[in-house]
């Protein structure tokens, strides 16, 4: 037995009504979100570093249309947020999505770079001893027996 099916086509075009309805619950969703965005009010008490997650969710909401800022502005503000940090490749990598992949990196960010990891070959070179004690399992074990394993006995010791 053969069946067929008839397809029947219905023109799932929006209405100019609708059109018009769908377009006001948008803005008026974007409205309320608008008004009820704390991040320019709270943003000046959190840690630098908490802003980073507020950034993202603010992006994600961008994404969804729901508050009037764009990418750029956001990508904007998280490296303003960055200049004061060491996390300088990660404000890089802001700069080329701000300027374009190809986009040169400013002097002073690659100077900073080269301070930062200055700084980090310093503190590694001071913390030699400590490291090479830490990594002494018998030295150490001997030490939390001794009950001398704590920054008062340790920051003591003319051997670190």
């Amino acid at each position: 037995m053969d069946s067929s099916f008839v397809v029947v086509e219905k023109d799932l075009t929006m209405t100019d009504a609708a059109a018009a309805s769908a377009a006001a619950a948008t803005a008026s969703s974007k409205a309320k979100a608008a008004e009820w965005d704390l991040t320019a009010s709270i943003s000046p008490h959190l840690d630098l570093h908490m802003m980073f997650p507020l950034l993202e969710y603010v992006d994600s909401l961008i994404t969804a249309d729901l508050v009037p800022y764009t990418h750029s502005d956001v990508a904007a503000s998280r490296l303003a947020l960055l200049r004061p940090t060491h996390m300088v490749d990660y404000a890089m990598d802001i700069y080329r999505e701000l300027s374009g992949a190809d986009a040169e990196i400013p002097k002073e960010m690659e100077a900073q770079k080269e301070e930062v990891f200055k700084k980090l070959e310093e503190l590694r070179t001071g913390c030699v001893k400590f490291d090479e004690l830490c990594r002494d399992d018998a030295e150490r074990t001997k030490l939390i027996a001794a009950g001398q394993w704590n920054v008062q006995s340790l920051s003591s010791n003319p051997n670190l």
